[in-house]
């Protein structure tokens, strides 16, 4: 069942290889004249428009959304800095949830039902340390549409008024960012990098590491990850996409295992030093040490991605997922320099995940066992300890409340739960 979305209709052809050998390519890409057209404007997201109907309609899916959301704004950066954030929506304030030019806040979040901050990553609480002892951060950003709907049912008078089977609206887009301090005289031009304010950091007294109070602006900061999470046609559970810089770290070479005491490879990466074990890596320590003074966290991580594609099977699909980032990647550099950094052709698309259309219910805790596409999927910076088999990211997001919230579809968004008590027994749905 679900090879339902196997690509029929990319447009497919023949070539010679050097070899001499016959090899078949899968051209996935946008539609003659996407790239031409006003604002780039991301596919299926109209409700009287196609819906997606073959792997490779989700992954251009993806890749529209993120080339349109990369574009620049009016002061060159680009644009999805420039939307309302969780401290916009916390806020209360319709003005500032207005898109513009904003400064990037890498301030303590929620992003899970239990508290988090901005250091630690889904799933897991895990602090990610970069190869120079320096903790990993992370940002939110949601469209206008998400932001407006998310702002409707936020908080437990506004959530107990959502019908269950009530989803996100159409177009609705959050994206989720990872970020990296960069050192100075660090050549950083394959990489956007920005400046933030950013939290402190201090033990806190029990193995971990917290903000202590503090923050530090000016400081500045590499993407690494992007989360790009969006409601297309006839996908009320949302497409689930995510893209890494391409020098993030390597793939779990094919047929070796996550606790092989053998290295992953011998290259250097952003998070990966080479030789590495692979049992030495994707580690969370019992512990970590912070200097105050320096802000360095010991021990560091080492990170491999464990499926590669995120674990696309079969090599139909994978072959998809590398013709749209070879297509995107080229064109970004070819035909958007005056409207899209340049340095984005240097990000790939790693998978998106979804699930058959049109059959998202609430009360749904399996949906990572309903999941289409690439069914393990992770980012190696944002779940960099919960990578595995059938894990993906319908694992956390899903319907389903149990004994805690009702089931709803907008369950779906942890900014949503989040803004609920632990034991919400006044918050059971509408007769």
């Amino acid at each position: 069942m679900k090879n339902k979305y196997i690509p029929i209709a990319a447009t497919a052809f023949l070539l010679f290889s050097l070899n001499g050998n016959l090899a078949a390519q899968t051209t996935c890409n946008a539609p003659l004249g996407w790239w031409e057209s006003k604002n780039l404007q991301p596919l299926f997201i109209s409700p009287t428009g196609p819906e997606p109907t073959t792997d490779c309609d989700f992954h251009v899916w993806s890749w529209t959304a993120f080339v349109h959301w990369m574009q620049n704004d009016r002061t060159g950066q680009p644009l999805f800095l420039s939307l309302p954030t969780v401290d916009d929506l916390k806020s209360g304030s319709a003005l500032r949830a207005k898109v513009g030019p904003r400064p990037l806040a890498l301030k303590p979040r929620v992003q899970k039902p239990a508290e988090m901050s901005s250091i630690e990553q889904a799933g897991s609480n895990g602090v990610l340390v970069d190869q120079n002892g320096r903790a990993v951060y992370y940002s939110t950003h949601m469209d206008p549409i998400y932001f407006a709907f998310t702002q409707k049912y936020h908080g437990p008078d506004n959530y107990k008024n959502a019908a269950p089977a009530l989803p996100y609206p159409i177009a609705a887009t959050v994206f989720k960012a990872s970020w990296r301090i960069v050192q100075p005289g660090e050549n950083t031009n394959d990489t956007f990098t920005t400046t933030a304010t950013i939290d402190l950091l201090e033990s806190d007294g029990h193995g971990g590491i917290k903000p202590n109070g503090q923050t530090q602006p000016g400081v500045t900061v590499a993407l690494v990850g992007v989360h790009v999470v969006g409601i297309i046609k006839d996908q009320p559970e949302f497409a689930w996409a995510t893209f890494e810089q391409i020098g993030n770290a390597p793939d779990l070479p094919p047929g070796m295992k996550p606790n092989s005491s053998s290295p992953i490879n011998t290259q250097n990466y952003t998070f990966y030093k080479g030789g590495t074990p692979a049992n030495a890596s994707n580690q969370m320590p019992d512990s970590l040490a912070i200097n105050p003074a320096t802000q360095v966290i010991t021990p560091i991580t080492n990170v491999f991605r464990q499926f590669a594609y995120g674990g696309a099977t079969p090599a139909t699909r994978v072959a998809d997922i590398k013709s749209a980032n070879q297509n995107f990647q080229t064109a970004i550099k070819e035909k958007t320099s005056n409207t899209v950094n340049p340095v984005f052709a240097n990000y790939r698309l790693v998978g998106t995940v979804w699930i058959l259309a049109n059959t998202l219910q609430p009360g749904n805790g399996n949906l990572e066992s309903e999941a289409i596409g690439s069914i393990n999927l992770a980012n190696s910076t944002m779940e960099t300890f919960v990578q595995g088999s059938g894990t993906n990211c319908f694992s956390c997001h899903n319907t389903s409340g149990g004994a805690t919230y009702p089931g709803k579809d907008i369950n779906l968004s942890h900014i949503i739960l989040d803004a609920l008590p632990k034991k919400p027994a006044r918050l059971k749905a509408n007769p």
